[in-house]
């Protein structure tokens, strides 16, 4: 064999080692996979079949098909998080009731403890309201209290952050767009505004109104997120609440949305099947993410 052409071939492979080890082989070495749930589980008063005894099988099957690394709640009393949190202790959860006492119902974010780590310097819950760092504070003439909770969480491989934020808006459109401005500034005010951030939650709005066009960067807004359902059902007219049947599914008021600098990969909306039963009045919507690790 020529001498000349061995010498060739070896420095091609020191050469292509080098690149081996100085750049990814590929992208998904160098970014964060991670799977978002967002469901409002419904407060439990409601008669049978749609009471919480006859739900609640529906709703931890649910939760552990999707197996989501993040999953936000809403409409959550203190017997739910019970049994939520007997079903899955895999799981570590965040948040505390809208009332003064901490009590009532919460906005809680559970979280894979295997694969990620909560920041306990940087994890809250805040009223929405003029007065947010007051417990059970209700302004703007809301018939109930409402709250926002957020997390920053670290992968424990990578030591990379993400914010999670789940919330549940009130029932009218004004009460809504002032929530939207107080959220969309906390999110803007974060301690590491270099982390991207995923909000999910219940905001009793559809798409059009002027609550959900702000936080996607509409007016003065500080923030521009994205729909990630959206982003991959561009056109499909479909909703989230249903009212255990008795709605038209046309007004999609349940969402993920996530920073820029988050691909969505995948989002689906999970409907139940009328003749097993619902899991709730509301449909759990569910978005796969990638993080690119850029910093």
């Amino acid at each position: 064999m020529n001498i000349l052409f061995v010498s060739r071939l070896i420095i091609l492979f020191l050469l292509f080692s080098v690149l081996s080890v100085s750049f990814p082989a590929n992208a998904a070495s160098n970014s964060i996979n991670t799977k978002i749930m967002t469901f409002n589980v419904r407060v439990p008063v409601d008669p049978h079949p749609n009471d919480w005894v006859s739900r609640k099988p529906r709703v931890l099957a649910l939760i552990k098909h999707q197996n989501p690394d993040f999953f936000g709640i809403q409409e959550a009393l203190p017997e739910v998080l019970t049994d939520i949190n007997n079903s899955f202790d895999g799981y570590g959860q965040i948040g505390r009731g809208r009332n003064q006492d901490s009590g009532g119902e919460g906005v809680q974010i559970f979280y894979k403890k295997k694969n990620w780590k909560l920041d306990n310097y940087d994890t809250g819950t805040l009223q929405l309201s003029p007065t947010p760092e007051i417990p059970g504070s209700n302004g703007w003439n809301m018939q109930f209290p409402r709250v926002v909770t957020w997390g920053r969480f670290i992968e424990k491989k990578s030591e990379r952050a993400i914010y999670i934020f789940n919330t549940h808006f009130p029932l009218v459109p004004r009460e809504r767009l002032l929530s939207a401005t107080l959220l969309a500034r906390t999110i803007a005010d974060r301690k590491h505004p270099h982390d991207p951030v995923v909000l999910s939650g219940d905001f009793n709005a559809c798409e059009a109104e002027d609550s959900i066009q702000y936080l996607l960067g509409a007016g003065n807004s500080p923030i521009n997120l994205k729909d990630s359902y959206r982003a991959i059902n561009v056109d499909e007219k479909t909703g989230t609440f249903h009212e255990f049947g008795k709605q038209n599914e046309s007004c999609k008021v349940d969402y993920i949305f996530t920073s820029s600098d988050i691909t969505v990969v995948a989002s689906e909306i999970i409907k139940d099947d009328p003749k097993i039963g619902f899991s709730s009045d509301h449909y759990a919507v569910t978005a796969k993410l990638k993080i690119i690790k850029t910093h």
